[in-house]
């Protein structure tokens, strides 16, 4: 009986990582660093330029087996300067925001869905998002679900919280 015991262990083990099915790939983790500054023209009557104050965001990918990504989550601190800029480029007015999240893509063979919560900043180019011509750049609190089709469509799927318009803030 003592010998059955000790064995025991070894047969639960080995049972376990023959039933085991195919698994994914450990999910890669890594920080993407500041992102460069951006001049965003297209949206408001004036151009925005974009400008990470504090970016400490950690992004992890969750792979299939094949190494495709399946699904993102980024989460951490991100400080946000936007400012307005006259026709030189020279800064006339700015509002800096915590714009952190967190949120997380998920993948498939269409595209991908944003589901983003806490505090976000979104823009699109004019035609970029349905229902949206003009385009659109928003400071959002609350959960914002956004689906990216790869036939280049976008589509706001479901809002709940509040959302402010940069072009006002900015004017």
């Amino acid at each position: 009986m003592k010998r059955l015991i000790g064995f025991l262990p070894m047969v639960v083990l080995l049972v376990t990582l023959l039933a085991a099915p195919a698994s994914a790939l450990r999910p890669d983790r890594f920080k993407p660093g500041p992102n460069p500054d951006l001049i965003v023209a297209d949206i408001c009557d004036f151009p925005v330029l974009l400008h990470d104050v504090v970016n400490n965001i950690v992004v992890t990918d969750f792979l299939d087996h094949d190494g495709n990504v399946v699904r993102e989550h980024g989460g951490g601190l991100l400080v946000e300067q936007l400012t307005r800029l006259d026709a030189q480029n020279a800064p006339i007015r700015s509002i800096t925001r915590n714009i952190s999240g967190p949120g997380t893509y998920t993948f498939d063979e269409d595209g991908a869905t944003l589901a983003a919560s806490g505090r976000w900043l979104f823009f699109f180019s004019p035609g970029e998002v349905e229902g949206y011509p003009g385009g659109l750049m928003w400071l959002t609190t609350g959960r914002f679900v956004w689906r990216f089709n790869d036939d280049g469509t976008t589509t706001l799927v479901s809002r709940t919280g509040t959302s402010e318009d940069v072009c006002t803030l900015l004017s």
